[in-house]
């Protein structure tokens, strides 16, 4: 997955193999609450999933230091069932802005790495299916209509 940039404030990294079809993927550098860097990680963007960020497990152990107490840990409605989720705050940095962002994993299971429309909905994205690339376009200056 290689990153690419088309201009100013723009980023872009090909979409990953999947079983029949490709998908978009997104590349995030992530700190923990204490600002220690975890690294740049590619995530899986999920319009499906209403959370923010979910990490497997054994990733997720880096952000416990922010993890919110159980009572504000958060629970989704699945197909199979309802999700319990552990919740940590973090950081993302991604085409040269930082977000504060929440890191979940499920209680039970394992997790996979997604980014969701939580953090989706913050940012400008072009999905290009036709090229299978995902950007991430510059932020729109304030006050401007893009009707």
């Amino acid at each position: 997955m290689a990153g690419r940039g088309a201009g100013a404030g723009i980023e872009c990294w090909s979409y990953a193999p999947g079983l029949r079809l490709p998908y978009p993927m997104l590349r995030l550098r992530l700190y923990n609450a204490a600002l220690e860097e975890y690294g740049e990680i590619a995530l899986q963007v999920d319009t499906g999933y209403e959370g923010p960020i979910m990490l497997p497990r054994g990733e997720y152990e880096f952000f416990m230091i922010g993890e919110l107490p159980r009572s504000l840990w958060r629970t989704y409605r699945t197909l199979a069932d309802t999700v319990t989720m552990r919740v940590a705050r973090a950081v993302a940095e991604v085409a040269g802005r930082r977000l504060e962002v929440y890191i979940e994993t499920p209680l039970y299971g394992g997790g996979k790495r997604l980014v969701g429309r939580e953090v989706l909905n913050r940012l400008r994205i072009l999905l290009d299916g036709p090229s299978t690339w995902a950007c991430i376009l510059a932020q729109q200056p304030r006050g401007a209509n893009p009707r």
